[in-house]
């Protein structure tokens, strides 16, 4: 309970709250709403994209709107959850820390969007903002940048991908090529499944066609192009120049099963195992595969192939199991001092 209204109104800035006046002392006492008690699941959302194909269909069995789907957003806050009018975003603003832990700042909405990308060509040679510059370009005080990382799911035989500049090479001799002279001058490589990469804001880079891979990424999705394959896209050359010159560049961890920065954490789980949600940090979990089995205090559930869910951070001790032949992603919200 608490014993001023001012501190009832302050807790309301970030979670519901139902007010009682306690009958033995008369003091105003503070009534939150029960805890969450089982994984959220959301609806996701396809997006059609000119560079989209149809194997999120053929990977995963999911009914697509379009011949040409480039993004499935599964966690983010302007999503519903699944069988219900309400969003994420709505869950936070009811339950605040105990749906998100402690890391995170529940006033600001949920911090990360995650989603399946499925890359049937080249996506556009981009660039994304820091905290700092997205900031300055959107005159918005809260603007989040985009740092993102990358998990391969799939490739084909011929695929590759953007990541940098080549080595050697200067940003001035970046700054006085135009179009596709751009291209010669970063780093081509090609992925592998399994792969984690580590894409801070202020790293030219693209996607090219045979990857199917999942994006953890800042919520923002602020996107600045240098090049688009003669797709007749707007280009943005002196705000994607400025990113990768001026961008302060999030520090990144990658081993084989984890990658940590300090907006993220992704862990590959291979082998069934048991742990306790940490009240620091909500997680999100990520089958790659069908027949994933998760269990908590009061249910269980069978996690179906590309799927997505949220633990709370509330939830407790949790457990997967099945045969895991392929990894299960485990996403949190790292330490604020990284």
């Amino acid at each position: 309970g608490v014993d001023s209204r001012s501190e009832v109104l302050g807790f309301l800035s970030f979670s519901k709250v139902f007010e009682a006046f306690d009958k033995g002392s008369g003091a105003l006492v503070q009534k939150r709403p029960p805890v969450i008690e089982k994984p959220v699941i959301l609806e996701p959302k396809s997006v059609p994209r000119v560079w989209g194909g149809s194997r999120l269909s053929q990977e995963f069995g999911r009914a697509l709107n379009s011949e040409s789907i480039g993004e499935s957003w599964e966690i983010h806050g302007s999503l519903r959850v699944e069988g219900s009018d309400r969003t994420l975003d709505d869950l936070i603003l009811q339950y605040g820390a105990d749906f998100l832990g402690h890391r995170v700042d529940p006033s600001s909405g949920f911090p990360l969007l995650t989603k399946w990308l499925d890359c049937d060509a080249w996506l556009s040679v981009q660039v994304h903002p820091d905290d700092h510059l997205a900031r300055k370009f959107t005159k918005l005080s809260d603007a989040r940048g985009k740092t993102e990382a990358w998990y391969i799911h799939r490739t084909t035989e011929k695929a590759e991908l953007i990541h940098g500049l080549a080595e050697g090479v200067s940003f001035e001799s970046l700054s006085q090529v135009r179009g596709e002279e751009v291209t010669a001058l970063l780093n081509r490589q090609c992925p592998s499944p399994g792969q984690l990469l580590h894409t801070p804001a202020g790293m030219v880079h693209a996607l090219g066609p045979g990857n199917l891979l999942y994006e953890v990424q800042q919520s923002c999705d602020l996107t600045y192009r240098f090049f688009d394959w003669n797709r007749g896209r707007e280009l943005h050359f002196e705000e994607a120049l400025e990113c990768a010159q001026h961008c302060v560049a999030a520090p990144g961890h990658v081993e084989e099963n984890l990658l940590s920065c300090p907006y993220f954490e992704i862990e590959l789980l291979r082998r069934p195992e048991r742990w306790a949600i940490s009240p620091a940090s909500m997680q999100i979990l990520v089958a790659t595969e069908a027949g994933i089995s998760l269990t908590w205090k009061s249910g269980q559930l069978l996690m179906e192939a590309g799927q997505s869910l949220i633990l709370p951070a509330c939830l407790g001790e949790v457990r997967i199991d099945g045969h895991m032949t392929e990894p299960l992603l485990r996403i949190q919200i790292p330490e604020a001092l990284w």
